[in-house]
């Protein structure tokens, strides 16, 4: 018979207290089932662990030479105590995230910001890049979520809708346009245009709108969204693009008018439903999603279903 880890705690317990009634009250036990496991551990070992006098409990010399051995033990157990209670509350886990670059001020960093404060032991990755990058990267796994624009659900990705974006007519506060309440297409037209580069969800939602109505658009300048802020800062031209990053405060010097178009793209969350969500993922993602719930986001019963399903 070898000796239970039970017997082993009882024993390093009445090595510290040097009383099996406090032993007993320590560990929640009576007297006698202490004093019985402390007997039936002698009996395994073979030798005497305490010489029971008057007053109590005295160690024996090979008590005295088992309790190191006892405490490195109960030491493992600690740290590996430890090291559950820390991948239960994802201090292990590792959470990576991508977005195109003009959502980072208005989705990820924001949200991220919540996330380290709830979790400060938290390790993030968090990248930029293109909307095939993005999608991409999150469909072979490389990164947890991703946020894009447009519903690029399939087979593989979960795309979870978190805000409609508002398209509008960007220009400096100083222009003359500045003060009309509402500019139509001739004031468009009459100015160096900028767009999003051809071919992006952005650059389509645009000119699908513009067609619609026959009218065929052709920017002097391609850029991406952050790019063409940059370049209407500096005077050079107006833009039709995503105005968040004005609503949100960004960019001082701009201000955004409404087109007689009404232009909006949604934003979306996205993740690979085939690989199995860490715990920091899971979080992140019903985080982000009730963020952005006052939005017209996600509804937070079937972001639940989604994560519930989730592998």
């Amino acid at each position: 018979m070898k000796a239970s880890i039970r017997s082993l705690e009882v024993f390093r317990s009445v090595m510290h207290t040097g009383s099996v009634s406090k032993t007993a009250i320590e560990l929640n036990v009576s007297q006698p089932t202490a004093s019985g496991i402390i007997k039936r551990l002698e009996d395994i070992i073979g030798v005497p662990l305490f010489n029971r006098l008057n007053f109590g409990l005295s160690p024996t010399p090979e008590a005295v030479q088992l309790l190191p051995e006892v405490e490195r033990i109960f030491d493992h157990f600690a740290h590996m105590q430890a090291k559950i209670d820390n991948i239960v509350q994802g201090g292990d886990a590792f959470l990576a995230v991508q977005s195109i670059h003009s959502m980072s001020k208005r989705f990820v960093a924001p949200t991220i910001k919540i996330f380290t404060e709830l979790h400060p032991r938290a390790r993030i990755s968090i990248h930029a890049g293109q909307s095939s990058q993005v999608i991409g990267n999150v469909e072979v796994g490389s990164f947890d979520v991703g946020f894009i624009y447009g519903t690029k659900a399939s087979e593989v990705l979960e795309a979870l809708p978190l805000k409609k974006i508002q398209y509008r007519c960007i220009v400096r506060e100083d222009s003359p346009l500045a003060s009309k309440l509402m500019l139509d297409i001739d004031d468009i037209l009459t100015e160096k245009l900028i767009l999003n580069r051809s071919g992006t969800y952005l650059r389509q939602a645009v000119e699908r709108t513009f067609q619609a109505q026959g009218i065929t658009l052709t920017p002097q300048i391609e850029a991406g969204t952050i790019q063409a802020y940059e370049l209407i800062s500096n005077g050079v031209g107006i833009g039709i693009l995503d105005d968040s990053l004005i609503s949100e405060g960004y960019y001082k010097g701009l201000v955004s008018l409404p087109t007689a178009f009404d232009i909006s793209v949604q934003a979306s969350l996205i993740y690979n439903k085939n690989i199995s969500l860490s715990y920091f993922a899971k979080q992140y993602i019903e985080l982000v999603c009730n963020y952005f719930h006052d939005d017209e986001g996600v509804e937070v019963s079937a972001l639940k279903n989604v994560l519930n399903s989730s592998p």
